[in-house]
């Protein structure tokens, strides 16, 4: 077992500042969606980790915790996350990258 990013929906959509999205240095792991919070009614959405492609290198933690101050990503053990953001489907477009997950947030 490892530990893997975990990002809290509710403190990343009121602040939507996606700079883990840039800052993770493996491609296509840490993606937003537009759509997360809504049905909390939080402005924005939010960032999600695809759990199967995290290294576990905690870089995106640094960044939230000391460029962000937002404090919204946690390491968490892989086996205590389940598939709540398995990848099922990647498809790479010419400017963009779409992932079907599994369940992308626990609820």
């Amino acid at each position: 077992m490892y530990l893997v990013a975990n990002i809290s929906v509710d403190i990343c959509a009121a602040t939507s500042c996606k700079l883990c999205t840039q800052f993770c240095p493996e491609a296509n792991t840490i993606l937003y969606n537009d759509e997360a919070g809504k049905e909390k009614g939080l402005r924005y959405g939010s960032a999600y980790v695809s759990v199967d492609r995290c290294k576990g290198c905690a870089q995106c933690v640094w960044v939230c915790d000391n460029m962000a101050k937002h404090n919204a990503i946690k390491m968490e053990m892989i086996d205590l996350i389940g598939d709540q953001a398995l990848t099922e489907n990647i498809h790479y477009g010419e400017k963009s990258t779409t992932a079907t997950l599994a369940n992308p947030f626990p609820g």
